[in-house]
């Protein structure tokens, strides 16, 4: 088994406190755990964690059993395509077709290909793997993909106060099984590149490095849908710094983009996106596979989606990101629990209101959810309806029989429920906290 502590995400820790300072601001090596105490919370939660890991073991090779179906094959596309020098026809869904039949017999049979869907500028990524026939291909990247999860683990572990407090031996058994993660894994998805970037988002926030959190922010928009709510509530809160880093990165991505397939290409694909949205069933997209505010709407039978019901979304969306807006209290300090809070409440609110918002990017909640279950085991300062909120709703969320029930039956959108409960729960846990702190600072 790999030795994070001695990983390469070890070095890119110690470059990151060393280049930024982050150990200057209180960030630096996290206090030795002292959290979990009751010997029987310990054997509950490994064997807990143990029986999720056993169960999506044994059930999610037989979900996606064939590697030519997952989404990886038009990622693998993407960069064949670029690798052809064939770019300024990255959106072209008849050459994607032609290309994907190479290697995916189910592709050649359905006359079509899995869509390549994210920005021009992701595509770069894959041209690496577009060398290695597909299998080998599918195989090295599910490879990095536990990796990059392993290390960004890893990393939150050690900068974040609150989940440094939980012992390896139950953190490490929570990371592995953590159902979104498997999902993603199992399909081959970007899920693990996601949350690097949000993780090192979140460490930059919490140690006080508002530009540079924006930069690696920026370049979360490989999915742009996840990363734009979040960018609103910044503007919102008039993150000034956030947004300077943000907007200095997107602007390099998009030229390099332009660049990489060409203006017209660029230009067409909006409406290329807004074509297979038209289309859902041929893109993969389907509202009751989403654990967000559309699937809640859009996600029942065979409910058609219509320009009133887009702006129904829309609008719940932009209230939900308002009110969570107001949850995070951004004059709190840095490292306190009032903060932490709040960067809580926002990749709650993004999940929800992400307009393709997939169960396998749930993978961002993963800190949200852990710190959660640890508050509401053991934080005094909480009435006992906040702990059981925030408890109840994270071993929803962690229950993988309960994920891999809902996927099954196609009704994954129901997991929306859960993240809307733990919301709330981070809601009122945020008030409590900013009490707390207003009450310290006034006996002072």
């Amino acid at each position: 088994m790999m030795d994070f502590n001695k990983s390469p995400f070890r070095g890119v820790e110690r470059v990151l406190c060393d280049k930024f300072s982050l150990r200057d601001r209180s960030c630096g090596k996290m206090p030795p755990t002292t959290m979990l105490s009751d010997r029987r919370i310990h054997t509950f939660a490994v064997m807990f964690f143990g029986g999720m890991l056993l169960s999506y073991i044994l059930v999610m090779p037989r979900v996606y059993d064939s590697p030519e179906q997952a989404d990886f094959s038009s990622f693998y596309t993407a960069g064949k395509i670029v690798q052809r020098g064939l770019s300024s026809h990255l959106y072209d869904w008849d050459l994607q077709t032609q290309v994907q039949s190479e290697f995916s017999r189910a592709s050649a049979l359905r006359h079509r290909a899995l869509p390549y869907l994210r920005p021009p500028f992701e595509a770069i990524l894959f041209v690496p793997f577009s060398y290695l026939p597909y299998r080998q291909a599918f195989a090295a990247w599910i490879v990095l993909s536990l990796v990059l999860v392993g290390g960004t683990a890893t990393l939150l572990h050690r900068r974040i106060l609150e989940l440094a407090a939980i012992p390896r031996w139950i953190y490490y058994p929570a990371v592995f099984s953590y159902c979104p993660f498997a999902h993603g894994l199992a399909l081959g998805q970007d899920f693990a590149v996601l949350f690097l970037l949000v993780a090192l988002t979140i460490i930059f926030l919490y140690c006080g490095s508002d530009f540079y959190a924006g930069c690696f922010l920026a370049l979360g928009l490989i999915k742009f849908q996840l990363v734009l709510p979040i960018v609103l509530v910044l503007a919102i809160k008039k993150r000034f710094r956030t947004l300077a880093g943000f907007s200095v990165v997107a602007v390099l991505l998009l030229g390099f983009g332009v660049w990489l397939v060409g203006l017209s290409e660029a230009v067409s694909y909006p409406a290329y996106l807004w074509r297979l949205n038209q289309d859902p069933a041929a893109a993969g997209i389907f509202p009751s596979m989403m654990p967000s505010a559309r699937g809640l709407v859009q996600g029942w039978g065979a409910m058609q989606s219509s320009r009133a019901m887009d702006l129904s979304i829309g609008l719940i969306s932009l209230v939900l990101l308002g009110w969570t807006a107001r949850q995070w209290r951004t004059d709190a300090p840095r490292q306190s629990r009032a903060y932490l809070a709040g960067i809580a409440a926002v990749l709650l609110a993004t999940q929800l209101t992400g307009y393709h918002a997939s169960g396998y990017d749930m993978s961002l909640l993963f800190p949200v959810v852990l710190a959660a279950a640890a508050a509401g085991l053991h934080d005094g300062e909480l009435d006992a309806i906040t702990r059981w909120v925030l408890l109840s709703s994270a071993i929803l969320i962690l229950l993988a029989p309960l994920y891999l029930l809902l996927l099954g039956l196609a009704h994954a959108h129901l997991l929306a429920v859960p993240v809307i409960l733990l919301l709330w729960g981070y809601s009122r846990a945020s008030r409590t906290w900013s009490f707390g702190l207003a009450r310290a600072a006034h006996s002072a």
